[in-house]
């Protein structure tokens, strides 16, 4: 007999990124033995990959009874990591979404504020790599979302703030609305919006950049010293604040608005960047793998404007400003010396 909640939890791991080699070669085992299951495997794979509406209230009960059951499966299962408790919260919620379907819980931060789902319906949406998508918002606000990014948003704003959580990059033209302030959340930091038009650039592993094209926002930086207070940083045209929150080094530089939204017209704006930050932004539009073959290359700063261009023609105008060689593949861009 199949213990139907043993293979969820193993699927959970997997998604989770919490599966060891033992249990994801179990995991195929049963895939294989029992063809049945690969139903509620793309039904699981689909609750993670696709934009959803949280109902708070029946999602946590489910979430809670789930991970009572969870819990009591002993057999074969590796304990979560102790010093993650939001990992398991994450895996019970989607759990959930096929034991009981309720939906399923998108948690975007366990230390930090989340939606209130009790009083809106949250809607998430991502992009894959080379992947771009315009939204708009209830209130008539316009979002353009960039590849390899995610944001979570109400279907209708209700209180006295419009909030919204990010991850990545997006550039956002704000309807006015002076008594209810539009605030962005980010893993590291805040943005609190004073006027219309600006870019945020907060993907993963990377410094945080917030550019101003119109008007004015307020940047309130996460220090990982919770000891340390927090500044608001006023953001106006043409100035971009650059957060690094490993060393919370900030510094507000001038900029060209325009050129920061550039990537939202097909366009890629590289002003003294050095190779490395150049090859993060080509992986994201292009879907190719960027492998450097030495260090020395990664801190070559280069120049370049382009419109629509492709890969091929990008990367043989870079290597004629500063030489270096490079080879293209169908899936992997390789740069060295």
């Amino acid at each position: 007999m199949i213990n139907e909640e043993y293979f969820v939890l193993l699927v959970t791991r997997q998604l989770a990124g919490a599966a060891t080699r033992e249990e994801l070669a179990e995991l195929e085992a049963l895939l294989e033995q029992h063809p049945e299951l690969k139903e509620k495997y793309r039904h699981l794979h689909h609750y993670f990959e696709d934009p959803l509406q949280v109902s708070a209230e029946s999602t946590e009960q489910a979430l809670q009874r789930t991970m009572s059951k969870i819990k009591q499966q002993t057999t074969n299962i590796r304990p979560m990591d102790p010093k993650r408790p939001g990992r398991w919260k994450w895996v019970a919620a989607v759990a959930a979404a096929i034991l009981l379907p309720v939906g399923a819980l998108w948690l975007f931060n366990a230390t930090r504020k989340t939606p209130d789902a009790g009083r809106e319906q949250w809607v998430k949406r991502s992009n894959g790599k080379a992947t771009r998508s315009f939204i708009e918002l209830a209130d008539g606000s316009k979002i353009w979302l960039n590849a390899e990014s995610m944001i979570t948003y109400p279907e209708k704003f209700r209180g006295d703030s419009r909030e919204i959580f990010l991850e990545g990059e997006a550039f956002f033209d704000v309807a006015t609305n002076a008594t209810r302030p539009f605030i962005i959340h980010l893993k590291k930091g805040t943005i609190k919006v004073l006027g219309t038009s600006f870019n945020i650039r907060a993907y993963e592993n990377e410094p945080v950049q917030t550019a101003v094209v119109t008007g004015k926002v307020a940047f309130i930086p996460r220090y990982e010293d919770t000891k340390k207070i927090s500044d608001t940083i006023l953001v106006t045209p043409d100035v971009k604040v650059t957060y690094t929150a490993s060393s919370g080094t900030l510094i507000k530089d001038n900029t060209i608005g325009s050129e920061d939204k550039a990537w939202t017209e097909g366009r890629l704006i590289f002003r003294n960047a050095t190779l490395e930050e150049i090859g993060a932004s080509l992986q994201r539009n292009f879907n190719k793998r960027v492998v450097f073959e030495a260090n020395a290359p990664k801190q070559y700063r280069l120049t370049g404007a382009f419109h629509n261009n492709s890969l091929e023609d990008i990367m043989y105008y870079l290597s004629k400003s500063k030489a270096f060689h490079y080879r293209i593949t169908d899936s992997t861009l390789v740069i060295g010396e």
